[in-house]
């Protein structure tokens, strides 16, 4: 309700208490200051210090990540705010009718529903937006001097002259209980000439436990795991170290999910040299652990903090949590196959935002930025928030046309973002296909009608 009331606040009216909510999620925005250990990100609290680097982000030739991905966010925003006054949600439809027309909204006015359509111009939906951090460190830098990554850490960290633990990014996301949340990055590996675009997804915990299972089995069993992975829509495992293949990367990131230490390239042993922390105990949340819990339990067998995956059992709220079928609808199956919701709503940024470069003239169908294979691995925000999370990366900047999109044609990528949180949200009929949006909305009703109350609800920390 506070959020609220500030929101009426700094925009002058009153945002409707039905409004779905989206975050938009800029990635970055500090610095890889040196030392880690008082300048990096996922902060243990139990050990008094941070378990990693900062990651800044892509930049080259002029486009710097961190500054383009909260540019496209503050404009993506400022479109979605439209939807907010009468006089804003004409100019929101003016800018939907160059993608397709809104669909009948139940309990909306002004519209005879009609196959799922209106036989009059349906009434535009409510969207509350947010962005989950401010501009660059640069921007921010005599404010933060002292600490220029406090406002972008992922995770939750100390302010370093109280010690007082501070809410990183994941932890302002939930506490503002979106349905939808949107990641956009921008990557700097290699891409066709007109430019590509990917979703980045995070299985769930049945693909997980392939790596518990494997830990656990003889040989036979061992391979056969190892062929269904191979097998399956998973293969393409994030190498984040040329030690370990395909395979490996995928148990090294078992391993951090389980157990917050990696694996030896062998992906059956601990290495007790990497430790990346027990990641859903960094964040403020409903599913957190106490740290008394983890003194009490760490090392033992059978526990949730045992150190080897062998002995590891997967107890307490958090695993309840991975465990149960909303996990299941957010990051397996769904309607592209696999990785369930957050798998379709990052597809659907991508295609509204390939449809805004022709909608727009830039782009005709054959110059448009190609959609490539999905960028698969532990990430951070779509495990630890309950909202569908879309995350992406909008541009190669290896691709002169995307480092051109990049740098005089943000307003183009922040529309098709704004478009495809509506779409996602309230549906759009826009009747086409051969890699442009499908319009259809996820649906919500599944997450919000759960026995025990609303799952988006379900987040915060009581």
């Amino acid at each position: 309700m506070l959020l609220r009331l500030i929101a009426f606040i700094v925009i002058g009216f009153f945002v409707p208490l039905s409004a779905y909510r989206v975050v938009l999620d800029p990635g970055h925005g500090g610095r890889d200051l040196i030392p880690h250990t008082l300048y990096g990100d996922k902060f243990d609290r139990r050990l008094g210090t941070y378990l990693d680097k900062f990651r800044e982000g892509a930049r080259h030739k002029g486009v710097w990540e961190l500054e383009v991905m909260h540019d496209i966010a503050a404009r993506a925003k400022a479109i979605l705010d439209l939807t907010q006054t009468a006089e804003g949600k004409e100019k929101f439809r003016k800018i939907l009718a160059k993608y397709g027309k809104p669909l009948a909204q139940e309990g909306a006015g002004g519209c005879v529903a009609k196959d799922g359509l209106c036989a009059q111009s349906p009434g535009i939906q409510p969207i509350e937006a947010f962005i989950s951090r401010p501009a660059g460190y640069y921007e921010n830098y005599f404010e933060n001097r002292d600490d220029v990554n406090a406002p972008f850490r992922l995770y939750d960290y100390p302010d370093q002259k109280t010690g007082a633990l501070k809410p990183g990014t994941i932890s302002r996301i939930n506490a503002l209980e979106p349905e939808l949340v949107i990641t956009l990055h921008l990557t700097h590996t290699e891409a066709p000439s007109v430019g590509g675009m990917a979703t980045v997804i995070t299985p769930g915990y049945k693909t997980y436990e392939l790596a518990h299972r494997y830990v656990r089995g003889g040989l036979g069993e061992r391979t056969a795991i190892r062929g269904k992975l191979a097998a399956s829509a998973w293969n393409r495992w994030f190498i984040s170290d040329d030690r370990y293949k395909t395979f490996s990367s995928f148990m090294a990131d078992a391993f951090i999910y389980y157990i917050g230490f990696w694996c030896k390239p062998d992906g059956v042993s601990t290495d007790f040299q990497k430790f990346r922390g027990y990641r859903h105990n960094l964040v403020q949340w409903a599913y957190a652990d106490s740290d008394s819990i983890v003194e009490s339990l760490y090392g033992k067998k059978g526990e949730r903090y045992a150190t080897s995956l062998a002995a590891f059992e997967p107890k307490g709220p958090f695993w309840e949590r991975e465990q149960a079928e909303p996990e299941s609808w957010r990051r397996e199956r769904g309607p592209e196959g696999y990785g369930g919701d957050n798998h379709y709503a990052g597809m659907e940024v991508l295609r509204f935002t390939r449809k805004a470069f022709v909608a727009n003239g830039f782009d005709s169908p054959a110059t448009a930025p190609k959609i490539l294979k999905p960028y698969i691995s532990t990430w951070a925000v779509p495990t630890y928030v309950n909202a569908v999370a879309a995350f992406v990366e909008l541009a190669h900047t290896t691709s002169k046309r995307d480092h051109l999109r990049m740098a005089k044609y943000r307003h183009i990528y922040a529309e098709g973002v704004a478009v495809a949180a509506y779409s996602l949200l309230y549906g759009l009929d826009v009747r086409e296909a051969n890699g442009f949006p499908k319009g259809d909305a996820i649906d919500l009703a599944r997450y919000q009608n759960l026995a025990g109350g609303n799952y988006f609800k379900r987040v915060k920390k009581s």
